[in-house]
C-alpha cells in the first residue's frame, strides 16, 4: 500500500514537471526584456561583449533605447541631476559595447528607382539624338539638291519663291541645335538641353513657312510641265528667252519624312529634358549610438569632476 501511494506520487510529479515543461515556452526577445537584462548585468557589475539572447532580433535604436532606460533606472537612487549622470558615467562601461555589437539596418531597394529614371533619361536622349539626325541628313539632301538644280540662281534672277536666307537660317539653327544637344548628352548638363529646344522653336517655324511658300511654287512648275507637253513641236516658233529652268523641287515623300522625324526629334528631346535630374548620393539614415555618444560625454563628464 505504501509503495503503491509512494509510485502515485512520484507519477503526479513526472506529468506536473512534463506540464510544466511543455507550457514554458522560449520567450521572445524585447526591449522590456532587454531592459531587465542590462538592469541585471549592472548589478552583478558584468561587462556585456555580445548580444544577449534578451536583445537578439532588436534595432540599434531599440537596443539604445533599453541600454539608456536601464542606466536611468540604476542611476536613479542617486540624488540630483549631477550625481545621476556621474552615476550612469560609472556604469555605462558595462553595457557600452552591447550599443557598437548591434549593426546598423539599411534599406536598399528605393536607391534602384533613380537609377531607372536616369537610364530611361539617358536612353530618350540617345533617341532624339538618332532622329536629329535623320532630319539634318534629310534637310542637307534636300538643301543640296535645291541648290544643285538652280535654286539660288533662280532666287538671284527674282523668280523663286523661296528665299535663300530662309533655307540656310533654317538648317544653320537645325544644325545649332544638333551640336548644343550633342554636348549636353556628352557633360549631362539640363541648361544645354533647354537651349537645344528652344532652337527648336525657330527652326520648326521655318520649316512650316518654307513648306507654305514652296506649295504655290511646286503647282507652278507642274502646271508649267503639263503645258510643254501639250503644245506640239513644231509650233514653238519665235525667239527664245532665256529663263532659268523650272524648280525642282525634291519628292513629297522626302519631305514627309522629314517632317516626321522633325516631330519625333520635337518629341522626345522634350520628354528627355523634362526628365529627372541626375540623382544624387544618397543620405545615410540610420540611428546613430546617440546612447553610446551620451555615454562617452557622460565618462568625461564624470572624469573632470
Amino acid at each position: 500500500m505504501k509503495t503503491s501511494a509512494v509510485a502515485g506520487v512520484m507519477l503526479a510529479g513526472l506529468v506536473a514537471a512534463g506540464c510544466t515543461h511543455q507550457s514554458a515556452s522560449p520567450r521572445r526577445a524585447s526591449v522590456e526584456s532587454c531592459i531587465q537584462f542590462g538592469i541585471s548585468a549592472i548589478k552583478r557589475h558584468v561587462t556585456v561583449i555580445s548580444v544577449p539572447a534578451a536583445c537578439q532580433g532588436l534595432t540599434r535604436a531599440q537596443v539604445n533605447f533599453a541600454v539608456g532606460s536601464a542606466l536611468h533606472a540604476m542611476a536613479d537612487s542617486a540624488h540630483g541631476k549631477a550625481r545621476q549622470r556621474k552615476r550612469a558615467g560609472k556604469l555605462s562601461p558595462f553595457l557600452a559595447h552591447l550599443v557598437t555589437t548591434v549593426p546598423e539596418q539599411r534599406s536598399r531597394p528605393p536607391a534602384s528607382a533613380p537609377a531607372a529614371r536616369q537610364a530611361s533619361r539617358t536612353t530618350l536622349g540617345l533617341v532624339a539624338l538618332f532622329t536629329w539626325l535623320i532630319t539634318v541628313g534629310l534637310g542637307s539632301w534636300m538643301m543640296a539638291r535645291w541648290i544643285a538644280h538652280g535654286g539660288l540662281r533662280r532666287a538671284r534672277a527674282g523668280q523663286a519663291r523661296l528665299p535663300p536666307s530662309m533655307i540656310f537660317a533654317h538648317f544653320g539653327l537645325a544644325v545649332t541645335g544638333l551640336l548644343a544637344w550633342i554636348v549636353y548628352l556628352v557633360t549631362g548638363l539640363t541648361s544645354v538641353a533647354w537651349s537645344a529646344c528652344v532652337l527648336l522653336l525657330p527652326v520648326t517655324g521655318l520649316g512650316i513657312a518654307l513648306v507654305i511658300l514652296s506649295l504655290p511654287e511646286r503647282s507652278l512648275a507642274a502646271s508649267t510641265i503639263s503645258a510643254a507637253q501639250a503644245v506640239p513641236v513644231g509650233a514653238a516658233s519665235g525667239p527664245l528667252r532665256d529663263d532659268p529652268p523650272p524648280a525642282r523641287h525634291p519628292p513629297a515623300l522626302i519631305v514627309a519624312a522629314h517632317g516626321v522625324f522633325a516631330v519625333a526629334t520635337i518629341l522626345f528631346a522634350l520628354l528627355a529634358a523634362l526628365g529627372p535630374a541626375k540623382p544624387r548620393g544618397p543620405r545615410r539614415r540610420g540611428c546613430r549610438p546617440i546612447c553610446a555618444h551620451g555615454l562617452r560625454r557622460r565618462n568625461g563628464a564624470g572624469d573632470t569632476s
